[in-house]
């Protein structure tokens, strides 16, 4: 349930204020939470800390992902700018799964692979316009979102403990918002969502480190209330920082909304 929720929660924060807020919320690991809860209750803590590792290490292709959707030509729309990062990802996912990494390893290719990727995106501008979207948007984007995260879970425990961490990492979340976003807000509002994806994806990085270096020394419970303290604290400092001179958020122009729905460029 956690992870449509903050599909949700990441919809109305990008409606009602920013785009960039949408990426924010949405980086938070609600998603690779349950899955890594899920697999330390069935496969044990050492699986568990190698599942947290890799999903450090599939942030690799998660950063590939937003840089080439960002990047593909305008001309492909949204169907083949996301065929084309995915393509990306999973290029990126196979070649981390092959290589792999120890824990130093994870951290290390996940902050600078992440940290590569939100220099090299495209410029972002506000859009302070809010978008009339269709009564079925969200609850579609929700139910997506809950259909994938049920099947990374199954998947973490069918292909072990690396590749299903890197698969947990993968651009799901990623995937729907993005798409949605570039459907709706065209390419300016893509691109203010992934930079504050891959910006806020400290939180992310955060939790997932120390479940990976305290779940088999202090046990599932204590290094899963750590990892999560760490999140928000992470995410907290990440949305403070990119809020800007001023420090706030300004909603959106709700009332300029009734124009017809702009192209996705």
């Amino acid at each position: 349930m956690l992870a449509p929720l903050l599909v949700g929660a990441a919809t109305l924060a990008g409606r009602r204020w920013d785009d960039r807020l949408a990426g924010l919320v949405s980086a938070f690991p609600a998603i690779v939470g349950p899955v890594l809860l899920i697999t330390a209750h069935r496969h044990g803590a050492p699986f568990t800390a190698a599942a947290a590792n890799g999903a450090l290490l599939g942030l690799v292709a998660l950063s590939g992902f937003a840089l080439v959707y960002a990047r593909a030509p305008g001309r492909w729309g949204w169907r083949g700018s996301l065929a084309l990062a995915w393509a990306a990802a999973a290029a990126l996912g196979l070649l981390v799964a092959a290589i792999g990494a120890g824990s130093p390893g994870g951290l290390v290719a996940a902050t600078l692979s992440l940290a590569a990727a939100h220099r090299a995106l495209p410029a972002a501008r506000r859009v302070n316009v809010g978008i009339a979207v269709g009564r079925w948007d969200l609850p579609l984007r929700m139910t997506l979102t809950a259909l994938l995260v049920a099947f990374l879970a199954a998947a973490a425990g069918w292909l072990g403990p690396r590749a299903g961490g890197i698969l947990a990492a993968l651009p799901a979340l990623a995937s729907v918002l993005a798409v949605f976003t570039h459907r709706h807000g065209g390419n300016a509002a893509l691109v203010a969502l992934l930079r504050g994806m891959l910006a806020g994806m400290a939180g992310f990085v955060s939790f997932c480190a120390v479940i990976s270096l305290l779940v088999v020394p202090a046990g599932v419970s204590a290094a899963f209330l750590a990892a999560t303290l760490a999140a928000l604290l992470a995410q907290a400092l990440a949305v403070y920082a990119q809020a800007g001179p001023t420090r706030r958020w300004r909603p959106r122009r709700w009332g300029a909304s009734r124009g017809p729905r702009p192209r996705a460029a």
